[in-house]
């Protein structure tokens, strides 16, 4: 633990005598990011959203943390141990302060893991603490989490956006985080214009010394041709979004760099089991069978690599048994006429906004099923009101185009699949539920990959999705941007080394 410590001071120091030495234009630097969509909440605890985490992932500290290489690594805790039966983990903290002064002690994380488990939080990533019976302080700086079972999937849960740690003090006075976010991460939160930006600060105290960048400025900006107009400008310093047909311009520019990375995304059409007809497997796998996914994939996000489960593709959990279902209309229309399926039978559409990309990839599927007789109503929605209707219930569609981020444990991805009322598709699927839940506590790596692997087998033959695929992670930045990264799976921007050369 003292060789943490004494690393990170080192790193702090030799990072404030390397600035010194640059003069005083490298602490002026802000750099502005444009993305796609802006957050529902900055409360880390209430939110499912992607754009939350990426956005959050700046202002809070977990536990644990993602490195470049896709390890999880210690962050607020210096070090921890778990005991050999895997029910108990102590994790040992470093020293700092959040943003508003207070320092971080064993009472912040133990009120934090409290918050998020509690009913009334109503946090939609409550169930991955669920095996979690007590949280105590051992004293100030250690903190002793219990569980009822195995967990293998801890870490990985602390280590992601929603273990994010707040101040004790303010949890207790009813602070609003949502919308004044206060944490121990390398940026303090500024101010958020709805609709516009969140702007952040350096926090000049950080326990694993301050960024170069002064500030950063993350744009909301829906349209990915005013992106790259933003990006050419120099107004952008990293965009989001780049669209097929602006690829070329990207890199043919000398000022310019295009990213592609391995993505952790499923791009998937959820299909609502809960409604007529969509509640018969036959007929959600007819619909695979209707769509060729190869020409969604390249006309709407890129191109990637398809898929047949709900996993990306490359993943070390993807079956290797299981294939995309393929392109096949006639084998589609034979299953809707054994289903008893009506020619025209019309399904609601629900499309998220601002994301082009899936509302192209809805225009797709829409063509491709009105030539085996399903005729799709689409319907766009503003993207906190497909939060709230479409994804987190009442469940107000028969079809919706998502993709869903990656996880660092395959419990993150899996967990409520086939319980309807804990996911979307509404699946009912009680032996789906078990393997899933049994894998979950499962501390054997060869026993629990096998049940995995009969999970997402499972969710292949009841197709609760029309299964897209996973697309390359782009995105585009400025040649004098250097040292910023996404995290693997997660995808949450790290500005933490960035610098504008």
């Amino acid at each position: 633990m003292l060789a943490v410590s004494f690393h990170r001071n080192l790193r702090a120091f030799a990072l404030a005598a390397c600035l010194a030495t640059l003069g005083g234009s490298a602490l002026a630097q802000t750099l502005t990011l444009a993305m796609s969509a802006q957050p529902d909440t900055l409360d880390p605890q209430v939110t499912a959203a992607t754009a939350a985490f990426q956005v959050g992932k700046s202002i809070y500290d977990t536990l644990v943390e993602v490195n470049q290489a896709g390890e999880i690594v210690p962050a607020l805790a210096a070090a921890y141990t778990v005991s050999d039966d895997g029910l108990t983990y102590t994790f040992e903290l470093v020293e700092t302060t959040f943003h508003d002064g207070t320092p971080l002690d064993a009472a912040d994380v133990v009120a934090t893991l409290d918050r998020i488990r509690a009913p009334e939080t109503g946090s939609p990533k409550a169930t991955e603490f669920q095996a979690i019976t007590g949280v105590t302080a051992a004293d100030d700086r250690t903190v002793v989490v219990t569980l009822s079972q195995p967990a293998p999937a801890l870490l990985a849960t602390l280590a992601s956006g929603w273990g994010a740690i707040l101040p004790s003090e303010k949890l207790a006075a009813g602070h609003d985080f949502g919308n004044q976010p206060v944490g121990t991460g390398p940026f303090r939160f500024q101010g958020w214009v709805r609709d516009n930006a969140v702007t952040l600060a350096r926090n000049d105290a950080y326990y694993q010394g301050a960024p170069a960048l002064e500030g950063v400025v993350i744009r909301f900006v829906t349209d990915s041709a005013v992106q790259l107009q933003g990006l050419l400008t120099g107004e952008f310093d990293v965009i989001d979004t780049v669209a097929q047909a602006d690829l070329p311009t990207v890199e043919a520019s000398p000022d310019l760099e295009l990213v592609r990375e391995p993505s952790g995304l499923v791009l998937v059409a959820a299909l609502n089991a809960r409604r007529d007809y969509l509640s018969d497997p036959r007929v959600r796998r007819a619909i695979n069978l209707a769509v060729d996914t190869e020409v969604v994939m390249d006309v709407a996000y890129n191109g990637g690599t398809q898929v047949g489960t709900f996993m990306e593709a490359g993943s070390p959990w993807y079956p290797e048994a299981v294939e995309p279902f393929g392109y096949d209309p006639e084998a589609a229309r034979a299953l809707l006429q054994e289903a008893g399926v009506p020619q025209g039978l019309r399904l609601d559409m629900a499309l998220p906004q601002p994301y082009e990309e899936h509302i192209q990839a809805g225009q797709v599927v829409q063509d491709y099923l009105r030539d085996v007789g399903i005729e799709a109503e689409i319907r766009i929605v503003e993207w906190g009101v497909w939060l709230s209707q479409v994804y987190g219930g009442p469940f107000d569609f028969d079809v919706t185009v998502v993709g869903h981020t990656g996880k660092l444990d395959p419990s993150g991805r899996l967990s409520g699949i086939g319980d309807p009322t804990r996911n979307y598709t509404g699946l009912d699927d009680p032996e789906l539920v078990e393997l899933i839940a049994t894998a979950n506590r499962t501390s054997d790596p060869e026993a629990r990959a096998d049940l995995y692997e009969r999970a997402l087998v499972r969710i292949h033959e009841q197709a609760p999705f029309l299964f897209f695929g996973t697309p390359d992670r782009i995105y585009a930045r400025r040649a004098n941007v250097d040292g910023f990264w996404m995290t693997p799976l997660l995808d949450s921007f790290d500005f933490r080394q960035a610098t504008l050369r």
